[in-house]
């Protein structure tokens, strides 16, 4: 493939990371594209990374610390690239991922979307692999989708000029990028899924973090969807399995309190069911994982309606 002589832009925010920074602009020097990249650090306060890591980025932005959003919209500001790309810095992305992300964005998207390629060998890890790749399947099905992660995304920078980028009342590293695709997708921006513009990553390493996690995402999800109510019905990177999910998980505790064998029993058939596409997903790519995926999709659905539970009751229009 030829690749434009523009500049294409990657950005990657950085606090206190420099082990995992390093990994990441290792992989980012060696893209099959490297000579149209402009590799940009944007530095979110804490620690300077050592200089032999800045070395490796072409341009470093400093700022104090005020979280990701706020840190890759000053990142792409100070970039030079007509496409702006952006993962973060605890990812490795593969040798042609910026030239997989740049093939879609030539192709008339707004923006794009990668995926995660592996999420490490512990079983947790296995588990949220597996629930990532349903998701891909999901958003396979979708010539437009309304959804892009920042781990694995592209833009033009006119549209990011248009949209003003990430919204920096979200302090955290937590739907900031569900923010900006919303909007670009209500605006009519065409946005669009990229299977093969891949990143490794490493998940999280306990169920007591993954938990923690899903009860974050639940929680701020309540914040859009005061912004975007419609969301709340239907989108590209939902499977419909786990909102089920998330309504059954707390039945089970009204079901408790009857302990009525036969409601119960009735439950537990309900959610085997709705856990069957993620089951098979699991028996094709990793078998051993088919009988703990029940119990991770029970783990899952309590952690993430708690924290929806927590954005419905307190309101996270202020910073914390």
């Amino acid at each position: 493939m030829t690749i434009p002589s523009k500049i294409v832009s990657v950005v990657v925010p950085s606090y206190n990371d420099s082990g995992d920074l390093e990994r990441c602009l290792e992989a980012l020097n060696v893209q099959t594209v490297r000579d149209s990249l402009e590799i940009v650090v944007s530095i979110d306060g804490g620690d300077h990374p050592p200089e032999r890591v800045a070395a490796m980025a072409d341009r470093v932005v400093e700022g104090r610390h005020r979280g990701p959003a706020a840190a890759r919209n000053s990142g792409w500001k100070a970039s030079i690239g007509d496409l702006v790309l952006f993962t973060d810095s605890d990812c490795i992305p593969h040798p042609d991922w910026a030239e997989q992300m740049i093939i879609v964005l030539n192709s008339g998207a707004d923006a794009v979307k990668g995926v995660y390629s592996a999420g490490g060998a512990r079983i947790i890890q296995r588990l949220a692999q597996i629930e990532f790749d349903e998701r891909y399947k999901v958003l396979s099905k979708y010539e437009t989708i309304d959804m892009i992660d920042t781990y694995s995304a592209g833009y033009r920078r006119s549209v990011l000029e248009r949209t003003g980028g990430f919204d920096e009342s979200f302090p955290f590293p937590d739907h900031e990028d569900v923010d900006l695709s919303y909007r670009m997708a209500e605006e009519g921006y065409v946005l669009r899924f990229a299977l093969e513009a891949k990143v490794s990553h490493r998940h999280r390493e306990s169920w007591r973090a993954y938990f923690r996690m899903k009860f974050s995402r639940g929680r701020w999800r309540m914040k859009i969807l005061r912004k975007y109510p419609r969301k709340a019905g239907a989108d590209t990177y939902t499977p419909l399995s786990m909102k089920i999910q998330i309504i059954l998980c707390p039945l089970l505790l009204l079901l408790l309190l009857f302990a009525d064998p036969l409601y119960i029993a009735l439950w537990g058939c309900l959610f085997i069911m709705s856990t069957v596409p993620l089951i098979l997903i699991a028996f094709s790519r990793d078998w051993s994982l088919v009988p703990i995926v029940p119990l991770f999709a029970f783990w899952r659905g309590c952690a993430l309606f708690s924290g929806l539970c927590r954005g419905i009751f307190i309101s996270e229009e202020v910073n914390e």
